[in-house]
């Protein structure tokens, strides 16, 4: 009985020490990650009713992950569009901002455009921004 309680202590060790080694936390990987993104916003004005505005294209290299889109608040809401993806968020009546968890991956060159809804009052002045990371390649 002390021999096969022993035998499976050992192969718990190997194992162990295999899935161990298989892991790389090291700081040097999070240090090249965290250099190779760019905390990116950008927004926008809109004015009155079924008014669309680019409020970024993204760089010619790397991706962007859209995490939160913001807009004010307004009659029919402020639709986010992706060009490739169509719309992706609309902000209502109650609530100005969304959120995306893990995010939106927007592929390089694209268009992210905000549009006020039909029902926006003419003459009023809106806004929509967006937030998220650029990486560099």
């Amino acid at each position: 009985m002390k021999t096969l309680v022993l035998s499976s202590a050992v192969i718990v060790l190997f194992a162990t020490n295999g899935w161990a080694s298989a892991i790389n936390n090291s700081h040097s990987n999070i240090k090249n990650l965290l250099n190779k993104t760019t905390v990116t916003t950008a927004s926008t004005n809109l004015s009155g009713p079924s008014d669309t505005q680019t409020v970024l294209t993204t760089p010619a290299t790397g991706e962007f992950l859209l995490t939160q889109f913001c807009g004010s608040l307004v009659t029919g809401g402020i639709r986010l569009d992706v060009t490739g993806l169509g719309g992706i968020a609309q902000t209502g009546v109650s609530g100005s901002c969304v959120s995306f968890s893990p995010g939106v991956i927007v592929p390089a060159s694209t268009a992210i455009t905000c549009a006020t809804s039909a029902g926006a009052s003419p003459g009023t002045t809106y806004f929509c921004s967006i937030s998220g990371a650029q990486s560099a390649k």
